[in-house]
C-alpha cells in the first residue's frame, strides 16, 4: 500500500524530523510504501514578520540580518551547519511527493504525529481531512498542542475542525488532552499511542559509532537555543556538572555558556543520548529519548509544552523527573530509575500502536 504521511516536514528540528523517520520507518517495515506529502505551510495566525523566517524569500533577509545581528556569528553559523545537515537527512532517508496532485497516486493518507492539529501559525486544512481524496485517511498520534476548544473557536475553525475529524476512518492521539479535545468535536473514545520515535525504537541506530560523541564523560543539553539561557537556570546545571566532573554539551542547538555545542545528525543524536551520564531538558522530544536510551533526566516543564509532557512523564512512569525548582536538581538526576519497569511500558506501548496500525492498513 503506497501511504503518505502529512507532518511538519519542513521543521529544522531534531525530534520533528525523528518522529517523522520512526513513523516512515514502521510503515516500511509493515511491508508498505511510505512517502512524505509536501504543501505550503499556513501562517495566518502569527506576525508577519515572523512568518518570513519559515516562507524563505527575500523577503526572509530583513529577519536574518537582524537575527545575525542579535544572535552573533557563532551561532548563525551553527545554525546555518545544521540546516545543511539535516536538509542532507531528509534527501537521503525520505522519498517526498507533493500533496496536490499527487495524492491520486496514494492508497492512504496518515496525518501525524506531532502538533500538526495546532493552530499556532495558522490552519492547515489538510491536517483535518479537508482535501484528502484517498479512501482510506488515518490519524497516528496527532496532537492539538496547547491549542484548546476556546481557541479553535476564537480563530472561527469550529465546524471546520469538526467536520474534518469526522472524514477520518481512524483517528488516535499522542496525549491526553487532545484526546479530551476529539471527543468533545465528536463525542467518541479514541486510543492514544505513543510518540513514532519510542514505537521505532532505533534499536539497530543506538549502537552505531560515531566520532561525534565526546571522549570524556558528559552531562547533555537538550533545549531550544531561545531557552535555558537564563543563568539562574544553567548555573544550577553548571553547578552540578562540576561537583560530578562531567563536560557539559548540546547537540542540535546552540548555548554559548555550554562546554561544547555540536552539530549532528538526528541518528547521531540518539547515540550522543545515549552514552550520556544525564540529560537536562525542556523538550518532548528531549525526554523521550532520555526515555528510549534509559537516561537519568531532568525536565523542566513550561507552559508552551504542559499537556504533551506531563503527558509523556505519566505515561511511562517517570514523572519523579519532572523539574519545579532548580534547586532539586541532583535530587532528580541521581533518584533511581526503574527502566526495567519503563522498558517494559515502552514495549506495551509499541504493541498497542502496531496493532492500530496493522489493523488500520489491513482494513483499508
Amino acid at each position: 500500500m503506497k501511504v503518505g504521511i502529512l507532518t511538519h516536514y519542513q521543521v529544522h528540528n531534531h525530534g520533528a524530523i525523528l518522529q517523522m523517520h520512526g513513523l516512515y520507518s514502521i510503515l516500511k517495515n509493515l511491508g508498505h510504501t511510505p512517502y512524505i506529502l509536501t504543501y505550503n505551510k499556513n501562517f495566518d495566525f502569527i506576525d508577519k514578520k515572523l512568518s518570513n523566517k519559515y516562507n524563505i524569500s527575500l523577503k526572509s533577509i530583513p529577519f536574518y540580518l537582524n537575527y545575525l545581528k542579535k544572535q552573533g556569528i557563532a551561532k548563525t553559523k551553527f545554525n546555518i551547519d545544521k540546516h545543511k545537515i539535516l536538509n542532507n537527512f531528509k534527501k537521503i532517508n525520505y522519498n517526498f511527493i507533493p500533496l496536490y496532485p499527487e495524492q491520486k497516486e496514494l492508497d492512504a493518507v496518515c496525518v501525524g504525529s506531532d502538533e500538526v492539529w495546532s493552530l499556532e501559525a495558522g490552519i492547515n486544512v489538510m491536517m483535518y481531512s479537508h482535501t484528502i481524496t484517498t479512501s482510506l485517511i488515518f490519524a497516528y498520534a496527532p496532537v492539538f498542542g496547547q491549542t484548546n476548544i476556546e481557541e479553535i473557536k476564537k480563530h472561527g475553525c469550529y465546524e471546520l475542525i469538526r467536520s474534518g475529524l469526522e472524514r477520518f476512518n481512524y483517528l488516535s492521539t499522542r496525549d491526553l488532552s487532545s484526546a479530551q479535545t476529539v471527543k468533545e468535536f465528536l463525542n467518541k473514545e479514541i486510543p492514544i499511542l505513543c510518540d513514532p520515535v519510542l514505537l521505532y525504537g532505533y534499536k539497530e541506530e543506538q549502537i552505531l559509532s560515531s566520532n561525534k560523541i565526546p571522549d570524556e564523560k558528559y552531562l547533555l543539553i537538550y533545549a531550544y537555543d531561545n531557552r535555558l539561557n537564563d543563568g539562574k537556570e544553567y548555573e544550577k546545571i553548571k553547578k552540578y556538572a562540576k561537583e560530578n566532573n562531567l563536560k557539559i554539551v548540546s547537540p542540535g542547538f546552540y548555548h554559548s555558556w555550554v562546554d561544547e555545542n555540536i552539530n549532528v545528525t538526528p541518528i547521531e543524536l540518539i547515540n550522543i543520548f545515549r552514552n550520556a551520564q544525564c540529560v537536562v531538558t525542556d523538550t518532548f522530544h528531549g525526554s523521550v529519548l532520555s526515555i528510549l536510551t534509559n537516561k537519568p533526566f531532568a525536565c523542566f516543564v513550561r507552559n508552551s509544552n504542559i499537556n504533551k509532557i506531563t503527558f509523556l512523564l505519566n505515561q511511562f512512569n517517570v514523572s519523579q523527573s519532572k523539574l519545579d525548582d532548580w534547586d532539586n536538581l541532583k535530587e532528580i538526576l541521581t533518584q533511581n530509575f526503574n527502566w526495567s519497569n519503563i522498558n517494559s511500558l515502552i514495549e506495551q506501548e509499541r504493541q498497542k500502536a502496531t496493532g492500530y496500525l496493522r489493523k488500520v492498513l489491513q482494513n483499508g
